[in-house]
């Protein structure tokens, strides 16, 4: 038997009746068996239309001998039964169920991806999950549901984005502060040399970038400047640079080299990795470096988003940012 977390949301009709019903088909369906139901969560819904209602919130933690596929289609045929229609994102509903985690499945494709891509930023989902499954494992970030929550709830209020130059990391930033009444942290240092330079020359001037940037990420500074806030750099993208130029040491040279410890600097809540579907030839072993350290496990919550759909990205880091809060 497989243990799996589901997440349920409504906010239309008798809530917490269609959640209860829907968590009865879970565990009435063949082969499937809850056997811990969390409390209520009353919750503000994110994204979509103007003028909905407050949504609650449940999980339930379960245990099945389906397929994760086939888990899914009971979901839907459970949401079905209930009277949801998928008619927009993000739009009120009935009845909403989201698979979150299947074992320490990890799977992606058009019709399913495990862990929830979107699960460990989430405070409507976790705070529901780390009431039934706080000991259950993110299988690609290494921490558990209740290890997030905490996160979530001690954390910095400041979000990083990352990528290769020239991605729109500036732009998206500055439009994302604006709307969530953020203080945008710009980039102190120009855009950082390509792989082709002198080794000396590129190891010198990315760790003067990382002391400037290291210097505005001050936990001193910090207190004073303690506002949600967002930049379009983070810390960690100078690793990916050095990483290229010093082969297998260690990026943490470069912090000693500032005299700053990675610890006396502000780490985020969520990092983003804006991210092109084509990149330069030359780009491209910087790529890889930059994704290897994003989802590099134990981490942290991070997302990716499209570079090429930048209105897109901004609904997505807009809604990511309230679900934090």
């Amino acid at each position: 038997m497989a243990t799996t977390l589901i997440a349920l949301g409504a906010n239309l009709g008798q809530r917490r009746d269609n959640l209860r019903r829907a968590m009865e088909l879970l565990d009435g369906a063949p082969s499937t068996r809850v056997v811990a139901r969390s409390h209520w969560f009353s919750t503000a819904p994110i994204g979509g239309p103007a003028g909905q209602g407050q949504f609650v919130n449940a999980a339930v933690r379960a245990e099945t001998s389906l397929s994760p596929y086939q888990l899914l289609a009971l979901v839907r045929d459970v949401e079905t039964s209930l009277g949801r229609q998928r008619r927009e994102r993000w739009a009120a509903r009935s009845v909403d169920l989201d698979l979150l985690l299947f074992d320490d499945l990890v799977l992606k494709s058009e019709e399913l991806e495990l862990p929830h891509p979107r699960m460990a930023f989430r405070r409507f989902v976790l705070e529901p999950a780390a009431d039934v499954a706080a000991d259950m494992m993110h299988p690609v970030i290494g921490w558990t549901i209740g290890q997030l929550l905490n996160h979530l709830n001690t954390a910095a209020d400041y979000v990083a984005l990352t990528g290769l130059p020239g991605v729109g990391k500036t732009k998206l930033a500055q439009r994302v502060a604006a709307e969530t009444a953020s203080r945008f942290i710009a980039d102190p240092a120009e855009a950082s040399p390509p792989p082709e330079v002198s080794l000396c020359q590129a190891l010198a001037t990315e760790q003067s970038r990382w002391c400037q940037r290291a210097a505005m990420l001050s936990r001193r500074r910090w207190t004073a400047e303690s506002s949600a806030a967002i930049s379009d750099f983070w810390l960690g993208q100078s690793w990916a640079y050095s990483r290229l130029w010093q082969g297998d040491q260690p990026g943490a040279d470069l912090a000693a080299g500032c005299g700053i410890s990675d610890a006396e600097v502000v780490q985020p809540k969520l990092l983003v990795l804006l991210a092109p579907p084509v990149v330069p030839k030359r780009w491209e072993a910087l790529r890889t470096e930059l994704r290897r350290l994003v989802f590099q496990r134990g981490r942290g919550p991070m997302l990716q988003l499209d570079a090429s759909k930048p209105d897109a990205a901004l609904v997505e880091l807009r809604a990511a940012i309230e679900a934090m809060r």
